[in-house]
């Protein structure tokens, strides 16, 4: 692979012979041309980097416009009135932005992905002579170049864009593989059009043969192994991914510089630019490592059905539960950190799920060694959400192991409330096993014992049916509980005794692996429920509709049957999502804000994208949606 050279004797960009047979006049011509096509593509990235800038600057504005506008309405001031137009324009926006479209995350990251490949594809073909292999080789080139720098950027665990746009590191995390994908195939056509020039001129051989080339080649099968291990080898096994992912990319950094060496071209500038951010975001989580090591450590206690706590010694700055930090136990894996939701500030905790890999050793441990304290520290917290103390009431829904997430908000909502806040709390869960529902047997006792218990309605479902229900105790005692399984969900409405909601039938869902699972189960695939960055095949999808529509009924499908746990009514089945979420916003003033947070598969974040999104009006409540979904 030839890089985006500028040095004539490469004869990059340019149909003429540069042997020894030119003549001195012919050779200053080639001066120029290279000289004149440098001052040209450093326009163009300039472009492309304005353009990159105003795709972020286009979020800034509308955060923090909205913001203001919001905090101006509320106010009750004669002022409040002016910002009432951009509110009312912003939620018709909203409405369209937020709903899930195919093969995008939702409408609006369609559209940033849309002006993303735009933006590309201006800067590729502007002011460039496509009829020259070596002029499109040279461009496609540059354009990989600062789409490396991007790629980067976005991978930044402490980016600036959590702090300017609310979109912190995880959110970011689809943009950085679609940028990282369309870096690997400019890439590639970069290296097959200079390929072809200097096949053309029969120099292939002796191209191939300098240092520099070598190295283009080696960055070329580098960056081949970072896409392929985020494509492929991460969903069959995350550590391997990890390993891969980060020795590939150092390996690849490097041999980029040695590919283009000369700061004169400046493609050595921005290489070390790209570089230098990821070291200092890497040298930032370590000292994080570090300071929280000190002193510290972590206390394991086993869970049923494969779950495990960890309670922390020590509480890093800024932590709140719904966010989330990567955690490191030597005694389990000495060269690995894991990220997991906080549900729990005081203690400090996390809730795991064991998958496979960390999360298995991690159960296996705690197993083996009950209560055991071992060494651990934490880098973190990291994640943005909207402030819930912002809004007068708060809807969490969550799918198993979901339930991590909208836990952990409900009892950051709960330590923040003074005694006449107008707030109410609508906590809906489902989990797959009913055993699952002692995950968080002290938050729900927290929720149904705090002072503010009545303004908090709990609705708590398990999906699969129990081959005897010997073991679940009946009772209709209002409220509910849960259980975190991470591969299922359901939702109930009232803990008041009023009627529930029709409850959607629960269809065979067999696992990935193969496996059969009983004709009632319901999966869906893990969340937050462990390590964040897992979307592994061992976990299971729904196929099930939640949009309302009935499927075949079957003998196993849950009628209203209540179960208590911890003074919690438990109800068999999965009920219909989207009306919930309809059931409890029409009962809410316009006057009034809302806050819709979800956890959960994909399956889940649809429905209550697209029923939250039809929520959105003019003449309604101020509805905020946030979807709480990790993908790496």
């Amino acid at each position: 692979m030839a890089g985006p050279s500028g040095n004539p004797s490469s004869g990059a960009g340019h149909g003429g012979s540069t042997n020894g047979a030119s003549t001195g006049g012919h050779g200053a011509d080639m001066a120029v041309f290279f000289a004149q096509r440098q001052v040209v593509i450093e326009r163009m990235m300039k472009y492309f980097a304005a353009g990159i800038c105003g795709l972020v600057a286009v979020f800034v504005v509308f955060h923090w416009a909205r913001w203001a506008c919001v905090k101006v309405e509320r106010s009750k001031k004669p002022a409040g009135v002016l910002g009432r137009p951009f509110v009312a324009s912003s939620r018709l926006v909203r409405n369209l932005l937020v709903r899930k479209v195919p093969g995008f995350k939702s409408a609006g990251h369609a559209i940033v992905v849309t002006a993303y490949v735009v933006i590309n594809l201006a800067v590729l073909f502007t002011n460039v002579d496509t009829t020259s292999m070596g002029s499109l080789g040279h461009r496609f080139g540059w354009i990989t170049l600062m789409n490396l720098a991007l790629v980067v950027f976005l991978a930044l665990k402490n980016t600036p864009l959590a702090f300017i746009t609310a979109y912190s590191y995880e959110r970011l995390n689809c943009l950085h593989q679609i940028a990282g994908c369309t870096m690997f195939i400019c890439m590639v056509i970069h290296g097959a059009l200079y390929t072809a020039f200097f096949n053309s001129q029969g120099r292939l051989l002796s191209i191939f043969a300098e240092r520099g080339q070598i190295a283009a080649i080696v960055a070329g099968f580098a960056f081949l192994s970072v896409v392929f291990s985020a494509l492929v080898v991460r969903r069959l096994w995350y550590e391997l991914f990890y390993v891969t992912h980060i020795s590939s990319w150092i390996i690849a950094i490097v041999a980029v510089g040695f590919h283009q060496p000369e700061f004169g071209h400046k493609i050595l500038i921005v290489t070390v630019l790209a570089a230098s951010m990821w070291v200092l975001d890497r040298v930032i989580r370590a000292c994080r490592l570090l300071y929280y090591s000190a002193n510290n450590e972590a206390t394991l206690h086993p869970l049923p059905d494969g779950g495990t706590k960890i309670v922390m010694k020590k509480v890093p700055a800024r932590a709140e539960p719904g966010k989330h930090c990567f955690v490191w136990i030597p005694a389990i894996r000495k060269f690995e950190t894991h990220p997991f939701t906080i549900h729990r500030s005081s203690p400090f905790e996390f809730t795991v799920k064991a998958c496979n890999g960390f999360t298995s050793d991690l159960h296996k441990f705690a197993v083996a060694h009950p209560g055991a304290a071992v060494r651990a520290s934490i880098d973190g917290p990291y994640g943005t959400f909207p402030d819930p103390m912002e809004f007068d009431k708060i809807v969490l829904i969550a799918g198993g192991g979901g339930a991590t997430f909208t836990f952990g908000l409900a009892v950051n909502i709960l330590e923040r409330m003074d005694e006449d806040a107008p707030k109410d709390i609508v906590f809906i869960w489902a989990v797959q096993k009913h055993e699952n529902l002692s995950w968080f047997k002290e938050q729900l006792d927290l929720l149904r014992t705090h002072a503010h218990s009545p303004k908090v309605n709990i609705s708590l479902y398990v999906t699969r049916a129990s081959s005897s229900t010997s073991d679940l105790p009946s009772g209709s005692g209002s409220g509910s509980g849960s259980g975190s399984d991470d591969h299922t969900a359901g939702f109930d409405s009232s803990s008041e005794g009023t009627a529930s909601p029709p409850l959607s039938p629960v269809g065979s869902d067999p696992e990935k692996n193969g496996t059969q699972v009983a004709p009632s189960a319901l999966r869906w695939p893990s969340l937050t429920q462990g390590d964040l960055e897992k979307e592994t095949g061992a976990t299971m999808e729904t196929r099930v509709d939640h949009s309302g529509a009935s499927g075949k009924d079957t003998a196993s499908t849950a009628a209203a049957v209540s179960h208590t746990f911890v003074e919690h009514a438990v109800k068999a089945g999965r009920p219909d999502a989207a009306s919930l979420i309809r059931d409890a916003l029409k009962v809410t003033p316009r006057n009034q804000r809302v806050l819709v947070a979800a956890c959960g598969p994909d399956g889940l974040m649809r429905v209550v994208r697209d029923t939250t999104a039809k929520l959105i009006v003019g003449d309604g409540p101020a509805v905020e949606l946030h979807c709480e979904q990790f993908g790496w």
